[in-house]
């Protein structure tokens, strides 16, 4: 997303002085917090304005928006930290300032604002995917709220499904990752993580194919790692064996979901195909190689 983010003080006094409806003009409690700003005393700056919200001039839009673009800035200041309650309470503060504007006359200032916040939060979520654990609060679904929230003050119809089921993929994607690397007893709480937000993605239409898709795949890898991991015990083999095949099956079961949803793509079939070698499902082999050869043919 490229968007422009910073706002100039500058320019923010301009426009104010510009504006021909006296009641949007700051009062001179707000005039000073924008001054202190201005010259980078952005902590005074605050104590000005929330000096400003305890007048009357707590019912002008620009003193909230003022607000909100001191907040954002001391967030900046403080190393844009995810827990920063002054981040929250800039959004709070735009949203009043948005009550206040009904005409909307401030909304190239408040717009641009709004989109930085919101891409602050969609930053953290990236960064909240990376670090997803099995058994620990996933924060990235928690910040991802918070960026829903923002970007439907901005558009009250914001769907926000692709972004949210793009979010579960990836953390879905993450924790497989993990998974791959270690071996089947480790691997089992990263398998399960995985699992769920996969599970989570695949319940919304959008990109349902691939979530059921790769969630089959990984499936069909961790009961392969189980199966695997009793190669050297022949009295574990056979348990290992039926609980690898307990994931087989759920791996079929998912392939027939997503080629039910898109039978052109030949990667369906073909991963059914090696998933029915593994159950020694002849029947189901035979008819994967005859879409497959159905599917060259067209």
């Amino acid at each position: 997303m490229k968007r422009q983010y910073l706002i100039l003080l500058v320019m923010l006094a301009w426009t104010v002085c510009a504006l021909q409806n006296g009641a949007h003009a700051q009062g001179p409690l707000t005039q000073a917090a924008i001054e202190l700003a201005e010259a980078g005393e952005l902590d005074q700056a605050q104590d000005q304005i929330a000096s400003a919200l305890s007048t009357a001039e707590v019912d002008n839009p620009m003193t909230w928006y003022v607000q909100a673009y001191v907040l954002k800035e001391l967030y900046i200041r403080n190393g844009r930290n995810p827990l920063s309650p002054e981040r929250n309470d800039a959004v709070a503060s735009a949203r009043e300032c948005l009550r206040l504007d009904a005409a909307r006359r401030l909304e190239k200032w408040w717009g641009p604002l709004l989109e930085f916040l919101a891409d602050s939060y969609l930053l953290d979520v990236r960064m909240d995917i990376q670090n997803v654990t099995p058994d620990a609060p996933v924060e990235a679904e928690r910040r991802f709220a918070a960026y829903q929230e923002v970007q439907q003050i901005l558009d009250a119809d914001w769907d926000p499904q692709e972004e949210w089921v793009l979010m579960h993929q990836q953390l879905g994607e993450t924790a497989m990752a993990s998974a791959l690397l270690l071996e089947s007893a480790s691997a089992g709480p990263w398998f399960a993580l995985g699992t769920h937000h996969y599970q989570q993605a695949a319940s919304q239409a959008h990109d349902q194919y691939r979530s059921l898709y790769n969630l089959a795949v990984h499936t069909y890898n961790q009961g392969v790692r189980e199966f695997k991991a009793s190669e050297d015990n022949l009295d574990a083999m056979d348990a290992a064996l039926k609980s690898a095949a307990v994931h087989w099956q759920k791996a079929s079961d998912l392939l027939e979901s997503a080629i039910a949803l898109n039978d052109a793509d030949p990667q369906g079939f073909e991963a059914l195909a090696i998933v029915s070698t593994a159950l020694l499902n002849q029947d189901r082999i035979e008819w994967c190689t005859s879409h497959l050869e159905e599917l060259k043919g067209r």
